[in-house]
């Protein structure tokens, strides 16, 4: 009797803490929903039982289709850890070693021969990122295949000598994915399938093909203008193989993260090599470092028109998992802050509440140019199609708002911008204030 007693006491404890929690979160989440950056779904677990799941927004904006539970996004570098799953399974195959070169599989490359999958795994291996492919974004209209974006981050120079330096890369899990095909006699998305979607019955999961229709997968959207969305551009799943091609669930995720916590895919010495941090905070695709004093595992993912996050606390046993179908900078903090209520610290939203200005003219002339923020990082800032925009060394362009003020606002990065002047009157050096409140300055080149 008292053993049901305890039972029953604990279950109306949960059931409250959980209505507790769902109330904040709401309220939370809604903040940045109404300022038109947050469209997606959230799932909370504790021990295996669900104690939050809402959805926002809309996966199609045409026709005000909402988000549900069961709507697909996709999840950009998540994607990353179960591309390191599938090299471990081939590991436990026999068919390689982690500690392999890539002479082994790419023998007419010179580069080959000065890395390790190990090193690709933990991007210490000194290879370009896919991004920095002289245009890269053109390449979705020429229909190159994972074969050729191998080539091409494999023929160019590497960025350090490997095994010396730490450098996140899409460019290492690419060349990845190009091994599970070579090794497999299968595509890439076939292998994931059939050794780690199946088995974990992770049937809402998979890679989006070139102008493939995927059932309920939400459509992805950019920012524009200080509260308004335009549908993201085109780019071909195919050049994001192996680093941010798949698609998921919030409850596809939660599976993934069961199959982890429980050790139930692969073997345990794959696991130890998974999850083990090799400096930096990261394994083998996947982020491992300590949340709120204790240890978690986890990632974060962006790609066009998407957000994807979630991490795993590992001795209270909760999941945080987000998933987006609008990209701004949201994504930065947004998991943080939404684990900060479920553990009842601090936190506060974010969300923009400065107004645009609607008179002001700009001086475009002025302010564009390159603001360098060291030796190895430029922004640009230039005038496009009437709108100010500016990008990071050879990232994508963030529009930038002019607030009331006479600050600027990205929604992509979520962050504030200055321009500042010199007593004549020019400008002379940029102020980048990020989510957090750390400000970096730049000086026009």
């Amino acid at each position: 009797m008292r053993y049901i007693l305890v039972l029953l006491f604990l279950s109306v404890n949960l059931q409250a803490q959980a209505q507790d929690i769902s109330k904040l979160v709401n309220d939370y989440t809604n903040s940045y929903v109404k300022t038109g950056d947050f469209s997606g779904c959230i799932l909370i677990t504790k021990n295996d039982e669900t104690i939050f799941e809402n959805c926002y927004g809309f996966a199609t904006q045409s026709f005000k289709v909402p988000n549900e539970i069961n709507t697909r996004f996709k999840i950009g570098s998540v994607s990353k850890q179960f591309t390191a799953a599938a090299i471990l399974i081939l590991e436990q195959e026999g068919l390689l070693h982690t500690t392999d070169t890539l002479s082994k599989f790419f023998p007419d490359h010179s580069n080959a021969e000065r890395m390790t999958i190990q090193q690709l795994l933990t991007h210490t291996a000194g290879i370009a990122d896919i991004y920095t492919v002289p245009n890269f974004n053109k390449l979705s209209g020429e229909k190159k295949t994972i074969s050729d974006l191998t080539k091409l981050v494999l023929d160019s120079e590497l960025q350090f000598e490997s095994g010396t330096q730490y450098e996140y890369s899409n460019g290492g899990y690419a060349i990845l994915a190009q091994i599970i095909e070579k090794l497999s006699g299968s595509t890439y998305q076939d292998y994931l399938k059939e050794n780690i979607f199946q088995p974990l019955k992770m049937t809402a999961t998979g890679h989006n093909r070139y102008n493939e229709v995927v059932p309920d997968l939400a459509v992805g959207y950019d920012p524009s203008g200080y509260s308004n969305v335009k549908i993201t551009d085109f780019l071909d799943p195919e050049l994001l193989k192996g680093s941010g091609s798949l698609y998921s669930t919030v409850q596809d995720l939660q599976l993934w993260i069961g199959s982890i916590k429980n050790r139930s895919l692969m073997s345990e010495e794959s696991y130890e090599k998974f999850l083990e941090n090799y400096g930096h905070n990261y394994g083998y695709g996947i982020s491992v470092y300590e949340s709120l004093e204790e240890p978690v595992f986890g990632h974060d993912g962006r790609v066009n028109g998407y957000i994807a996050d979630y991490l795993h606390y590992e001795e209270s046993d909760i999941s945080v998992i987000i998933l987006g179908n609008i990209q701004t900078g949201v994504a930065d903090f947004f998991r943080r802050d939404i684990a900060a209520i479920v553990f009842n610290k601090e936190y506060e939203s974010r969300a923009k509440s400065i107004p645009p200005e609607k008179d002001t003219k700009i001086d475009k002339e002025e302010i564009i140019g390159t603001y360098a923020f060291g030796p190895n990082f430029k922004v640009y800032v230039e005038g496009i199609e009437g709108k100010i925009q500016a990008r990071a060394n050879e990232g994508g362009y963030s529009e930038l708002i002019l607030l009331e003020d006479s600050r600027f606002f990205s929604r992509t990065l979520y962050s504030y911008i200055e321009f500042k002047e010199d007593d004549q009157g020019n400008i002379v050096k940029m102020v980048w204030t990020n989510n957090d409140g750390n400000s970096f300055e730049g000086l026009k080149e």
